[in-house]
């Protein structure tokens, strides 16, 4: 199975996973890819075949070739019937050859596995010749009723392949769930507008005939092809499509100003937003607009009055231009193609513009999510100060190198055209440009440096989402943890986590907003009744935020839970749980434990329960001692997340034993967190487990542990959990898909952290106590959310992985795996 139909299937497929992973050579993937879409494969050969044998791959068919198999009016004309299926043989260029091959890969590929070979390949057909004569016939219909943008392509030949893979991509859409249906529709469609309108050749009319046929040819076969399913609620979707429509110009735009020759109906009214000039500060409109429609998605406030701003001074600028040139009769009289070129379009921008913000008003009360005063400040610093910089550097630029410049040398000359140059394309003039290339060049990055840091500002304030963490969310979340929770639902009252409550008050859920992903510490807590319609209402309120839930080292129970919701899940670690009721350690199988333990006796080894807070001086600056050498010895910082330190000790729920001997010398410790039922603990997991390399007894963290249970088991307790070995194991248990994507990039970062936490010895420790392994799971709703886990996953194990320090630390550890084990907590 090839990358791209695996991804399918993970996208929504019924059928059956299992085909082996593909070779990562080159050689590999293409045989792989030969054997599974091998009409597709020969075909896009005989594309390059036909463009190699006619030298068509550098710059299309040659004028004599196109007019005899490229499809339109003059060739039909000429009786060549023939060519809206021989168009399909060749491409217009080497760019649109790569297209073809790289859509052939994500769409025919595909659409073969699982629509078969007869049916693609008809769709293709029939969307390739139907496409085109639709396309030729509305031009002939054009041409005939003096319509002037249809008309100027009665005389264009078309070759390409394109319309009939957009048909077979809508035909492919019918095949897939209502969330990706839904996607690979409004991104085809987006694609196809964007191109019939900024592009405008009788290709790109050809793909928007050629994908409606697709779409009506399986409406025919198949039952799913007309709903547009709603799956995250109607308030994500219009988002979806406002921001759509906000981004439809800006793309088009930089689309237009990268063809060598579009005349598409929107493209001169596109120069307002990028200019075609070459300046990259041109850019930055178009750009900005860009980020707004990321924004609108994410459902900020702050991108919906930015996109209403934008709109407001396109409308004014296109209002002034056709006024000031319809009153004024010399621009007529010098420019008679003034109403094509300045008049038509600027009409346009008015109407798109019209549009775009009556969308806007309407919509506004979707974009409601605002950020914490932290982020509105840092943000407002930074465009203050970028502002200032670049008018100090402009205005001294102007003043040191004034004997280089145009028509105003002077410094007072500046002033008015900075709006100009800040506004780039939408106000871009050159009253004022230096004359040499050097000048002109330090005038361009002025300017090309504050739209960079305006744009980096705004990303990273429409990525920050504002979480709770108001001073009673902690104690709120305790008390709900009292009613109930996992093994480890403790973990969820540590400091850097964000709390949300269901709306009856019965559970609650602990997580970290990172990368666009809501990942959760463990499982919601509270009622074990109301733990189902708390993952729904969860995932609803991350809809809200435009984050994605992501639910961590959950139970089988809360698996079942989020599988009845439709989504996905991959298990991530095995929770060790040892029974409490009838545990004696006798019998040969616990031999080691009581070696361990008699050696402990022998040695004068004792263990000690204490609160860390009650712990004395002596005792406390042992542990931290041995923490510190500890954590300088694996090179990372302390994770606290599902995985405490020494702050996670300051509680006084937390319980702390420690071995010491008749010196007071501390040998090791471990601490212990309670799991709550009604109220009460029934069980306690492991949390820290520090152990002093410097003359300590072998088998004195077996002791420890040990000694626990026993105590535990005196107390009335059910169970001790030895905790999960996070991304260990992970290719163990069964009846559970597991992403090939996110499987693999786990993988890299448990094989990373191994040699600093020893997640694999750690395992092989836990294996002594013979403990009931229970499955861990990830559970997300979004199979396409995948790439946004494994960075927040990534990001809570190893921090600031691209920074120096982090670089630094990956080298380290790659370094120093052989001595992995040396530096595990648990080693004897």
């Amino acid at each position: 199975m090839t990358a791209v139909q695996h991804g399918l299937d993970e996208l929504g497929a019924e059928r059956e996973q299992g085909a082996a992973v593909m070779p990562l050579s080159l050689r590999g993937l293409v045989s792989g890819l030969f054997k599974c879409a091998p009409a597709t494969m020969c075909y896009l050969a005989v594309v390059w075949v036909a463009g190699l044998l006619a030298g068509s791959i550098a710059h299309g068919p040659s004028p004599w070739l196109s007019g005899r198999v490229g499809a339109g009016l003059p060739s039909l004309g000429h009786g060549y019937w023939w060519t809206p299926l021989s168009a399909g043989l060749w491409a217009s260029g080497l760019d649109s050859y790569l297209t073809i091959t790289v859509l052939g890969l994500l769409i025919l590929a595909p659409a073969e596995h699982r629509m078969g070979i007869t049916r693609t390949f008809t769709t293709l057909l029939v969307s390739q010749t139907a496409g085109l004569l639709l396309a030729a016939g509305l031009i002939k219909l054009a041409e005939r009723a003096h319509e002037a943008w249809p008309g100027t392509l009665a005389g264009e030949t078309a070759v390409g392949v394109l319309p009939g893979m957009l048909g077979v991509g809508f035909a492919l859409s019918c095949t897939l769930t209502p969330l990706w249906r839904g996607r690979l529709r409004l991104l085809l469609s987006a694609a196809i507008a964007i191109s019939v309108m900024y592009i405008g050749h009788l290709e790109q009319l050809g793909l928007a005939c050629g994908a409606a046929v697709g779409l009506v040819v399986m409406a025919l076969t198949y039952d799913r092809a007309w709903p547009w399913a709603v799956p995250r609620g109607p308030k994500h979707e219009v988002r979806v499509l406002v921001g759509v429509l906000v981004a439809v110009p800006a793309l088009g735009g930089i689309m237009a100003a990268l063809a060598a020759s579009a005349h598409g109906p929107m493209t001169l009214s596109s120069l307002l937003f990028t200019a075609q000039g070459g300046v990259p500060v041109q850019a930055g409109p178009a750009l900005l607009l860009l980020l707004c429609a990321y924004g609108l998605h994410r459902g900020r406030r702050l991108a919906w009055w930015l996109a209403v701003v934008i709109n407001l001074i396109v409308l004014a600028a296109s209002v002034w231009v056709v006024y000031a040139v319809e009153s004024g009769p010399t621009a007529r009289m010098a420019r008679p193609d003034i109403w094509t070129r300045t008049i038509l379009p600027a009409r346009e921008a008015t109407v798109l513009s019209l549009v775009t913000l009556a969308v806007l008003l309407v919509t506004c009360r979707r974009f409601d999510q605002t950020s914490d005063g932290e982020a509105v400040r840092k943000l407002t610093a930074t465009l203050a100060a970028a502002l200032g910089v670049c008018l100090g550097a402009f205005l001294l630029l102007g003043y040191l190198l004034r004997g280089h410049l145009g028509a105003h040398p002077e410094v007072g000359g500046r002033a008015p055209d900075l709006p100009v140059r800040f506004f780039g394309s939408m106000l871009f003039s050159n009253r004022f440009l230096p004359a040499g290339l050097a000048v002109r060049l330090l005038y361009v990055w002025v300017f090309l440096s504050f739209w960079m840091v305006v744009l980096g500002a705004l990303t990273a304030f429409f990525v920050h989402t504002r979480t709770n963490r108001d001073a009673n969310a902690a104690a709120r979340a305790r008390e709900i943890l009292s009613r109930g929770g996992s093994t480890l639902s403790y973990m969820s009252t540590w400091p850097g986590n964000a709390y949300w409550f269901s709306t009856d008050g019965r559970a609650a859920i602990a997580y970290r907003a990172i990368a666009g992903v809501a990942m959760t510490i463990g499982e919601p807590f509270g009622e074990p009744a109301a733990i189902d319609s708390a993952i729904a209402e969860f995932a609803g309120f991350c809809a809200e935020r435009a984050l994605q839930p992501c639910l961590y080292s959950v139970t089988a129970r809360t698996r079942t839970a989020t599988q009845r919701l439709g989504w996905r899940s991959v298990q991530i670690a095995e929770d060790a749980l040892l029974p409490l009721g009838n545990l004696q350690f006798a019998g040969k199988k616990w031999q080691t434990i009581r070696a361990a333990m008699n050696k402990a006796a022998r040695e004068g080894i004792t263990a000690e329960w204490w609160a860390y807070q009650e712990m004395p001086a002596e005792l406390r600056g042992q542990i931290q001692q041995i923490s510190r050498k500890w954590m300088a010895d694996k090179g990372l910082p302390e994770m606290n997340f599902m995985l405490g330190g020494l702050n996670e000790l300051d509680d006084p729920n937390v319980r702390c034993l420690v071995a010491v001997d008749a010196d007071r010398k501390l040998h090791a410790i471990t601490s212990w967190l309670p799991v709550y039922e009604a109220g009460r603990p029934v069980g306690w997991t492991i949390d820290l487990m520090r152990r002093n390399t410097e003359g300590t007894v072998r088998g004195v963290m077996e002791f420890l542990i040990t000694t626990a249970a026993l105590t535990f088991q005196e107390e009335g307790a059910r169970f001790v959990s030895l905790s999960g070995a996070p991304l260990a194991g992970l290719d163990r248990g069964e009846g559970c898909e597991q992403p090939r994507a996110l499987q693999r990039a786990l993988e890299v970062i448990g094989d990373a952290i191994e040699p600093a936490y020893g997640f694999q010895s750690l395992r092989q420790f836990k294996d002594k106590f013979q403990p009931v392994y229970e499955p861990l799971y990830l559970t997300y709703p979004d199979p396409a959310a995948l790439g946004p886990i494994a960075i927040a996953i990534g990001s809570v194990y190893l921090p600031h992985p691209i920074s120096r320090q982090g670089l630094r630390t990956l080298a380290r550890l790659r370094r120093d795996r052989p001595q992995a084990k040396e530096r595990s907590p648990v080693s004897s």
